[in-house]
């Protein structure tokens, strides 16, 4: 994976590849959106309301909690 972000005035522009990229197209197939804004704003306002940051999921028929792993949650030295 690599994503790289530059910031240009208010706007923010990511650069995504490799498996990223083709699950981001199978999300926004999957879920129908019309395009990747509908896609990410969807995203970020569910992980803003969540109360305890983790979810819970309905895959294969089975409730799942979910959360971010570890490595990619900001450590207490950062």
């Amino acid at each position: 994976m690599s994503v790289q972000t530059k910031e240009e005035g208010n706007k923010l522009i990511l650069e995504l590849d490799n498996g990223d990229k083709a699950k981001i197209e199978e999300a926004l197939k999957k879920w129908n959106f019309k395009d990747m804004q509908s896609l990410l704003r969807f995203s970020v306002s569910v992980l803003l309301e969540t109360e305890d940051k983790a979810l819970w999921i309905k895959s294969n028929g089975e409730s799942t909690l979910i959360a971010p792993a570890k490595h990619s949650i900001r450590g207490d030295n950062e």
